[in-house]
């Protein structure tokens, strides 16, 4: 294997050797700075960081299959590992899941189950199957190692590669889903530099943003030093995806759009990091209705 020029002799390799992914400096504010997650190659998101920590258990647990609920990313990433290491592997997704999540789960060989309207709705249902099926149930919304993924990794990639150019975050903004991204930052950055300000970004009540949710105070984040959490609306977060294709020329998923909203509200001249979590292409016929393409 050769990392330097991304020659790989097998899968994972390509996952952990695509680690770090690109922080690319951006024309808002000051000092702005996106971690690109979209270049994680299974799911092009965040979530095959989550997915594979996740997965690893299943390894060691040698679990025949495993089940997970899921909104779609981290059903993606480990219908690829379940292809790679022969699993079975068997998603409940909410019937409001975008329809590509579906299309690749079923092409990497996953058992989909379509029910409810959020993941929340499906927890019950999975539970019954584990209990039913002996199916191992990763539970990445409880997990602790969902968290751990991003301290050892996802966090610890924006300190160095910031080190790098002589800086260090002042700000970071992150989006609450499972709370597994934003909870890991929080405890790698709180635990070594004492005025680093963690901003969550939820969806605004009532609203609903693909990939992300209003937290309850349950959780992953609900032990994790969070500074605030910016509600955001659709509409916001949508522009936001277009602030950054019509800057950068990159697109950016409606997660990503909506730390850009959140950034908007505060814009001032901190060193501040926002994460992407993944890019806009599976999010094509939301995109066309709030463009109101027909």
């Amino acid at each position: 294997m050769s990392k330097d020029l991304h020659v790989f002799q097998d899968s994972i390799e390509l996952l952990e050797g695509m680690w770090p992914t690109p922080l690319l400096k951006l024309k808002v504010g000051k000092d702005v700075w996106a971690k690109l997650e979209y270049y994680n190659p299974f799911s092009r998101s965040i979530k095959d960081r989550t997915a594979w920590f996740l997965f690893r258990e299943a390894l060691d647990n040698n679990a025949n299959e495993i089940v997970e609920a899921t909104s779609g990313n981290v059903g993606i990433s480990l219908s690829a590992f379940s292809a790679i290491f022969n699993k079975k592997f068997t998603a409940f997704i909410p019937s409001v899941a975008p329809k590509t999540f579906k299309v690749a789960m079923r092409i990497l060989g996953a058992n989909v189950i379509q029910a409810g309207n959020t993941t929340t709705e499906l927890l019950p249902l999975v539970r019954q199957y584990s209990s039913s099926t002996s199916a191992l149930h990763l539970n990445q919304f409880v997990n602790p190692v969902n968290m751990l993924a991003h301290y050892e990794t996802t966090a610890k990639e924006i300190d160095e590669q910031l080190q790098s150019i002589g800086k260090k975050a002042e700000r970071i903004i992150a989006t609450a889903g499972t709370g597994g991204h934003l909870a890991g930052i929080s405890k790698y950055f709180k635990e070594k530099y004492r005025n680093i300000e963690i901003i969550g970004v939820q969806p605004a009540k009532g609203e609903r943003i693909p990939g992300i949710k209003r937290q309850d105070g349950d959780g992953l984040i609900s032990s994790s030093i969070i500074d605030r959490i910016i509600d955001i609306t659709l509409a916001e977060a949508f522009q936001g995806v277009k602030t950054i294709a019509r800057t950068s020329g990159i697109l950016i998923g409606l997660s990503a759009g909506a730390t850009i909203a959140a950034y908007n509200k505060i814009c001032d001249d901190k060193v501040t990091v926002v994460v992407f979590p993944d890019d806009m292409f599976k999010y094509i016929d939301e995109m066309a209705d709030l463009l109101d393409i027909k």
